[in-house]
């Protein structure tokens, strides 16, 4: 375990921060005394301010790592303080032993003599505990606050992430269904057309087997892509024609580089549907893809009838993309006389 393991730039610029200000009012306290302060005596005890506090912020760095999630934020606290001010206490005590004779002269001015060792000791743990009282709760309720943030975004992501999965499966689900009515009607429609003609036959066959190619779920099942839809929707519109009766005029344009661009599974066909509602006679596709990072999607379909009011397959296409967009999609749907018109624009 490395106890030291996110001390970095942060720390450095925390205990800085910290010291400036701390020896700024000292430097006040002692001018409003009258008391004489070496400029360079002012400058080494900011230095020293300084690095004590990057000691402190060590020490709470180190507890931290060695406690981990063990124990509560109180804890922590209370063991970060103790070892901040066993360790600047150490380690103040062995500077006296290093530190010029001039400055222990200008400490005894300001602090006066000591009663003996143990008087020195407690005085130097007395105040290395009040840099370490007033340093390391800050940062390690601001740390407190990082992790309960952390945790929350976390819990949030799993929260997304498992609604996404719940949504991903409705629509594995979907793509793996093929829906018994229309299969049935279908086959009635092949078998209907190879007693007619064998070559009708086939082509219904063939038109049949598209579909059902094109309907099968992709390996990753989550997403498609505009290429695989367009597939679907085509081999849709072949299988409704079997139906229908009258061949549906179908127009597809797509840009070269949109047909490789990912999308949700299941999405177009959807719309497909909700747009021939009514015997469309003819259906147009377009996509396009924009330079700002939108693919873009119009749907238009001329209705041989007056079309029936927004369906089910118009609200599972919207409620599909709040649930994996939230408000980054645009979906657009209007319906008139003969005409109905769709519009997505999905972020890529």
């Amino acid at each position: 375990m490395n106890l030291f393991s996110g001390f970095g730039k942060l720390h450095v610029l925390i205990a800085l921060v910290f010291c400036i200000p701390v020896q700024f009012a000292h430097l006040i306290y002692a001018l409003l005394e009258q008391k004489q302060m070496q400029p360079s005596l002012i400058v080494v005890w900011t230095v020293f301010s300084f690095l004590f506090a990057l000691l402190g912020l060590a020490c709470a760095v180190a507890s931290n790592n060695a406690l981990g999630e063990r124990v509560g934020t109180g804890t922590r606290l209370v063991v970060a303080l103790l070892v901040a001010a066993v360790v600047m206490t150490v380690v103040s005590e062995l500077l006296v032993y290093v530190m010029p004779a001039w400055m222990m002269d200008e400490e005894k001015k300001m602090i006066g003599d000591y009663t003996g060792f143990m008087h020195r000791i407690a005085f130097r743990f007395v105040t290395s505990g009040d840099t370490a009282l007033l340093l390391i709760p800050l940062y390690m309720m601001a740390q407190a606050s990082r992790r309960a943030t952390r945790r929350l975004h976390d819990a949030r992501l799993a929260a997304i992430a498992t609604e996404r999965n719940l949504v991903e499966a409705d629509l594995r689900a979907m793509q793996a269904r093929v829906e018994p009515e229309l299969l049935f009607a279908v086959l009635r429609a092949v078998d209907e057309a190879y007693a007619r003609d064998v070559a009708d036959g086939e082509r219904a066959l063939d038109a049949l087997i598209a579909f059902l190619r094109a309907a099968l779920p992709a390996e990753a099942g989550n997403t498609s892509t505009v290429a695989a839809e367009l597939d679907l929707v085509r081999a849709y519109v072949g299988v409704a024609e079997l139906l229908k009766g009258p061949k549906l005029e179908l127009e597809i344009t797509a840009e070269p580089a949109a047909r490789a661009n990912a999308m949700p599974a299941m999405l177009l066909l959807p719309l497909a549907r909700w747009a021939m509602d009514g015997a469309a006679a003819a259906l147009k596709l377009v996509v396009a893809r924009q330079g700002n990072g939108v693919l873009e999607i119009s749907l238009r379909s001329d209705l041989s009838s007056s079309p029936s009011k927004e369906t089910q397959d118009i609200a599972g296409v919207r409620e599909r993309l709040e649930h994996l967009y939230g408000a980054r999609e645009t979906l657009e749907a209007s319906t008139e006389a003969h005409v109905r018109r769709a519009f997505i624009a999905l972020p890529v």
